[in-house]
């Protein structure tokens, strides 16, 4: 593997620049553009999303910071309720809608009908997705991690469904009855197979990038699906072309298959869970915030 390939990887699994290029030095200085001038046009829509995901991983840092506790006491993670969970995913949103805007130059021109119908469709799935990933770098599954380095205890779901206020007229353990299949569901359909494929960074963010651009969608006009089509070639295309970096092209387009069959169990996930939430509100279970409600309406 050539040394582009070899710094794809590291950074595809989490690697820091910094860390990958520590000791590259010690031979003589080069010029700093060999290594990612060479690196982005092999893949040149994935590698922008890449770079800017992995600072979006320090911003979260901050954004999730707990204000009352020092910034020098690591953060220990802790499991949450639905309204902190929601609390989180709001505080997201803005962050995660800014990182797409920056990592594909395409979606700016869209006009900002199209652009609310592919953020809509996208950020609920892009939740499961990443959870999915947390799951895979931190080899647990009985646990969902949370952007903001804390996690649904799925082992115990009356944890989730509790109401900290008090005003959820049912209890946390009838709740857990009626809604925590959907967390199962989801761990069978998704979170597993990512985790039996070992799915790294560049893979989980190659399916976020083609659930983005998705089509057929409500509302979504012939000229953006036209565009989404394009897109989702060229990233299936440099998928297929990382897979490649170590495997035959027999197995590569394996894996690509195996990758690309976890979208549609992804996105009936999604809808279970804003299924699960709609059915919340017209029986009064627990309570949903009216925002994120809609943002994860498919």
């Amino acid at each position: 593997m050539c040394k582009c390939c070899r710094y794809a990887k590291c950074l595809a699994v989490g690697m820091r620049k910094e860390g990958v290029q520590k000791f590259r030095d010690v031979y003589g200085k080069r010029e700093a553009k060999s290594v990612e001038s060479t690196t982005k046009p092999q893949f040149p829509i994935l590698y922008e999303l890449l770079k800017n995901y992995n600072y979006l991983e320090s911003i979260r840092q901050v954004i999730h910071r707990d204000e009352s506790k020092s910034v020098f006491i690591k953060k220990v993670a802790r499991p949450l309720n639905y309204k902190e969970s929601i609390s989180v995913f709001l505080k997201e949103y803005n962050l995660v809608e800014d990182w797409i805007l920056n990592s594909f130059s395409i979606f700016s021109t869209f006009p900002k009908d199209q652009k609310t119908v592919l953020l809509q469709n996208f950020y609920l799935q892009f939740v499961l997705l990443e959870g999915g990933h947390f799951a895979c770098e931190n080899n647990r599954s009985d646990i969902t991690y949370l952007p903001s380095g804390d996690y649904i205890d799925c082992s115990n779901p009356e944890s989730y469904y509790h109401d900290p206020d008090g005003l959820q007229p049912i209890s946390a353990e009838d709740a857990s009855k009626m809604f925590s299949s959907s967390f199962d569901t989801y761990r069978r359909n998704v979170t597993h197979p990512m985790q039996k494929d070992h799915l790294d960074r560049f893979e989980f963010l190659a399916l976020s990038a083609l659930t983005l651009f998705d089509t057929g969608l409500e509302g979504q006009s012939d000229s953006s699906i036209e565009i989404c089509r394009t897109m989702r070639t060229s990233i299936q295309r440099e998928l297929l072309d990382y897979c490649m970096l170590k495997r035959s092209e027999l197995d590569s387009s394996i894996r690509l298959g195996n990758m690309l069959s976890i979208l549609p169990n992804l996105q009936r996930a999604a809808r279970r869970f804003h299924e699960d939430m709609t059915l919340s509100n017209v029986m009064n279970a627990y309570s949903v915030d009216q925002k994120f409600y809609e943002l994860g309406k498919l």
